[in-house]
């Protein structure tokens, strides 16, 4: 009777134990499930980047189950008016990819967290200092460098060959030389976008505005004189024929890629599109070059590229931060660098394989060493909004080069910078 006892009393412990077993399992799972943190993210890549980005969040996820990342596109050209209008009520992303200008623009309104706390001395010394100084602005720091870069001359080895052209032109004269060795509109496509005339103004001995002189620099004589250049190689016999400003960046593209002209200017992020092309069908036809230098051997292109920024209203700063860490690592770095072509902006990144044996990335790093940052003020992405149609109307004939510099300044110290000076 007692053996049956004690058979009875194990079998009720041993049920007792299962259930506690099972209740306890139920209760972590509840409570994982509890404490699982979803971040929404706007980011504004390209297709072929996009398709990189989206397996990275998936092994982000893998590696960290608590917090899941609700990717949105954005288009690029509509970045700052979505995030603007959802910062100002109350509803920004938990982060955003921003273009170099946007961090102090934003963090100015109030849009964006301050990171400064989190960021360490070990980041700051191995962020590239021409990349990681947009994200500094008001002595904190408001951003992340994903990736750097600035325009290049691309150009088809082929049709170099073909025109007996050995190597790509290192000075502006030999470049509208050069251009000249190719039948009508077919040595070079440049641009009605102020954004790529600025390696002219700069190799010209112009330059935009001085922050800490308080000068509107843009209608100088040297700036004069790069638009005056440009204006002329823009207008000649062997450039192709930009009539569709508004379309022109697509069509510069799909006339490089099919071998229908020689040269573009052009950033690491059009590379990817540019090697799916029938012209690029082996990549070793694509040849990367610093911009030329000016006559006095002045040379300049402007630094660009994109940031991790998250929303000051976000109630997910540590999982927002820790996503944007682990993105900015150097092996996810190199993996948008092998996969589409683009800069990293850590110093560490450039040491991995896939980064150490990209012929292209390595060829842009040329250009990177003499290109220029542009100030780091609120005001630096709103430049364009006159810079651009003041040189389109110089571009269509309907101002003097001098005449459509000076409207730009005048319009920059106007509604800009009212307390600067314009230097002529």
């Amino acid at each position: 009777m007692k053996a049956f006892r004690w058979r009875v009393l194990l079998a009720a412990l041993a049920a007792a134990s299962v259930a506690g077993a099972v209740l306890t399992a139920t209760s972590v799972a509840a409570t994982h499930a509890r404490k699982a943190t979803t971040i929404t993210f706007w980011h504004t890549m390209n297709e072929q980047e996009t398709v990189t980005l989206q397996a990275l969040v998936k092994q982000f996820e893998a590696s960290h189950p608590d917090i899941n990342v609700n990717v949105v596109a954005v288009p690029f050209d509509q970045r700052d008016a979505k995030f603007t209008a959802a910062a100002q009520a109350g509803k920004a992303p938990d982060v955003m990819r921003a273009e170099v200008a946007d961090v102090s623009n934003w963090a100015a309104q109030g849009f964006l967290a301050d990171i400064t706390s989190k960021v360490t001395a070990a980041d700051k010394k191995d962020f590239l200092p021409s990349a990681f100084a947009y994200d500094n602005w008001n002595g904190k720091i408001w951003g992340l460098p994903q990736v750097t870069d600035a325009p290049a001359l691309l150009y088809n080895k082929a049709m170099f060959k073909s025109a007996g052209i050995k190597q790509a032109p290192t000075t502006m004269a030999a470049l509208a030389a050069d251009c000249a060795k190719f039948p009508a509109g077919k040595g070079l496509f440049i641009r009605g976008d102020s954004y790529f005339i600025q390696p002219w103004i700069w190799a010209y001995g112009g330059d935009l505005f001085n922050t800490q002189t308080k000068q509107i620099l843009i209608a100088n004589k040297g700036s004069v004189a790069g638009l005056t250049a440009y204006n002329k190689l823009f207008h000649s016999k062997c450039a192709f024929p930009d009539k569709d400003f508004a379309n022109d960046y697509g069509n510069m593209q799909t006339a490089f890629k099919n071998g229908q002209v020689a040269m573009i200017v052009n950033g690491p992020w059009s590379t990817a599109d540019i090697l799916s092309g029938p012209a690029f069908k082996s990549p070793s036809n694509l040849g990367v070059a610093p911009l030329p230098k000016g006559p006095a051997g002045a040379q300049g292109s402007p630094v660009g590229g994109h940031n991790y920024v998250i929303g000051r209203n976000t109630s997910n700063l540590s999982a927002a931060y820790t996503f944007i860490h682990w993105m900015d690592d150097p092996a996810q770095m190199a993996q948008f660098a092998a996969k589409n072509n683009l800069l990293p902006a850590r110093v560490s990144a450039y040491k991995q394989p896939a980064v150490k044996t990209n012929r292209i990335i390595v060829d842009f790093l040329r250009q990177m060493k003499v290109a220029r940052n542009r100030p780091v003020t609120p005001q630096g992405g709103q430049i364009y909004a006159d810079f651009g149609p003041n040189m389109q109307k110089v571009l269509l004939g309907e101002a003097t080069p001098s005449a459509g510099l000076n409207a730009t300044a005048v319009a920059w110290k106007t509604k800009l910078f009212p307390d600067y000076k314009i230097v002529k």
